[in-house]
């Protein structure tokens, strides 16, 4: 078995993808014993490793770099989990296949990946309506013990993961950008302890953030949730593919239905037209049963309805308070600190 140290050090080499390494993880897992590169000459590494000569002279500066890096990681709390060992999260394989990332950094509660799991998507640029939405239903899914995961940008993103904080529950941070660029925001930053949250990133540690990264991101979080929640999405961007994303892969994908759709919520109907679930309110709360319910056969592997058009919902009128019905007319969702949103702005 190829140590981390040195699945790092190939990563680390320039000419060598995720497709050469996770073969030559694979040519040696059935070996008995540890494969030390550093022990290997330049002629064993391209026989053994199936490389060109190129690529193996690289792998001893490399090994040089790894050692740097985990030195680093040991220092800031940092794991690497690789796909197929223990700690990987099963869930992110079942979903993915072989297309899950082969390599996961992380940081934080690992055992915080094992939980049930929600993930929430939305626009940076969301409504005060749709945030207070997100805020409701992340502290509602916090106080029955469901982890929940965004992708830790400002909006949506940061209202979920603060809102499970507050009611003390957990959250997974996935990021867009390598593991060493993560920060503590003003937004969760006096509500951390050392088990009530993960950090994951499945790119090298000091990779800038990238918007192809984001949409990769988010294929991430679908696959580490065992269902998916879009607060607000546009006919078009990151939420829009996030969205495609949780229905092609079978997500249970749940959308919040307005009265009144914010323009960032533009293509929330769509999603409901193409077989998402809807997320509506009763007798004034969020109505989260039915997210309950696919959340625990997901967990279960129990088969779930896909792909047909959502009428969960029938706006009713009189006196009759038990409908499950959209959420109210802007205005009445207010409880976004203003204050605060115009410093997450300027951060």
């Amino acid at each position: 078995m190829i140590q981390e140290k040195d699945i790092l050090a190939l990563l680390l080499t320039k000419g060598l993808g995720p497709k050469g390494i996770s073969r030559i993880i694979s040519s040696f897992s059935s070996q008995g014993g540890l494969v030390d590169l550093s022990s290997m000459s330049t002629k064993d590494m391209i026989m053994h490793l199936g490389i060109k000569s190129d690529i193996a002279e690289q792998i001893p500066e490399s090994l040089n770099k790894s050692n740097e890096l985990l030195k680093e990681f040991e220092d800031k709390g940092i794991k690497i989990l690789v796909r197929g060992r223990e700690s990987y999260p099963e869930r992110l394989v079942k979903t993915l296949g072989e297309n899950a990332p082969l390599i996961l950094f992380v940081k934080g509660n690992l055992n915080i990946l094992k939980q049930k799991a929600v993930g929430f998507c939305g626009s940076r640029k969301a409504s005060d309506k749709g945030l207070a939405v997100a805020t409701e239903c992340s502290r509602e899914l916090a106080k029955r013990q469901v982890n929940v995961i965004s992708g830790y940008a400002h909006g949506v993103d940061l209202a979920a993961h603060r809102a499970a904080l507050e009611a003390g529950g957990e959250t997974t941070f996935v990021l867009a950008e390598g593991i060493l660029h993560f920060k503590l925001k003003s937004d969760v930053k006096n509500l951390i302890t050392e088990d009530n949250h993960v950090v994951v990133s499945e790119y090298m540690p000091r990779l800038p953030w990238l918007a192809r990264n984001a949409m990769q991101r988010n294929k991430t979080i679908c696959g580490l949730s065992n269902a998916v929640v879009v607060i607000e999405s546009g006919l078009k961007g990151g939420t829009y593919e996030a969205a495609k994303t949780a229905l092609s892969l079978r997500r249970p994908l749940f959308v919040v239905g307005y009265a009144k759709p914010a323009e960032s919520a533009e293509g929330n109907a769509y999603f409901l037209s193409k077989g998402a679930r809807f997320l509506g309110k009763k007798n004034g709360t969020a109505f989260l049963e039915e997210l309950f319910e696919a959340v625990g056969r997901d967990e279960r592997n129990e088969p779930q309805q896909f792909g047909s058009k959502s009428n969960t919902y029938n706006e009713k009128t009189g006196n009759e308070v038990e409908q499950l019905s959209v959420w109210e007319l802007p205005g009445v969702y207010n409880a976004t600190n203003k204050q605060q949103s115009k410093k997450d702005k300027k951060e």
